[in-house]
């Protein structure tokens, strides 16, 4: 049973775990979004990470993996809602700042209030 939801609202790409983001199932997302991105040549994505409590070295690896793929591509990667476990794995990895990042995003905002958004 997968835990990866991917939908398109308004243009952009919305992936959403529910589940540790490490092992297999990182590489099955990284691979779900960048099939999705690239089948419907979309120009955002937005992972929400709002529902996975922790992420392994694996998931790190897959998200940097990830947003180099979008960004060679001249496609966007954000990552939405990290619970603070999530956040701070990527700050003690000095990654933070390698991502877009915000705290505050839903599927309902235009692609242009989702690429403003963006934590300190």
């Amino acid at each position: 049973m997968s835990r990866i939801t991917l939908t398109n609202s308004q243009g952009v790409l919305w992936a959403r775990m529910d589940a540790v983001l490490g092992g297999q199932q990182a590489l099955e997302l990284e691979a779900a979004i960048l099939e999705a991105a690239s089948l419907g040549r979309i120009a955002v994505s937005v992972l929400d990470l709002s529902q996975v409590p922790a992420m392994d070295s694996c998931g790190v690896g897959a998200l940097v993996r990830l947003q180099t793929a979008l960004a060679t591509k001249g496609r966007r990667l954000i990552l939405a809602n990290p619970v603070p476990a999530v956040a701070d794995e990527l700050r003690l990895r000095d990654l933070y700042a390698f991502f877009h990042i915000s705290s505050d995003i839903r599927p309902e905002m235009d692609v242009n209030r989702l690429l403003l958004a963006r934590d300190a």
